[in-house]
């Protein structure tokens, strides 16, 4: 299990299954980003994920809590 298998989408759990569908089977690499997101990318996430500002902060912040 990865660690975002436990992400709900509208209301309902991706299995694991799911997600391989979803991310694809991409090698895992990483990438150098900012520990404090800038505006523009929490109103993107927010955009994106159809959630508030707040909530793409919140989620950025276990994103990175995760990588570590």
């Amino acid at each position: 299990m990865n660690a975002i298998s436990g992400i709900v989408v509208k209301d309902r759990a991706l299995a694991s299954e799911s997600l391989t569908g979803l991310l694809g089977h991409a090698e895992p690499t990483t990438a150098t980003v900012p520990l404090k997101p800038s505006a523009a990318m929490l109103a993107a996430g927010a955009r994106a994920g159809g959630v508030s500002v707040e909530a793409a902060w919140k989620i950025y912040l276990a994103m990175i809590k995760a990588a570590e």
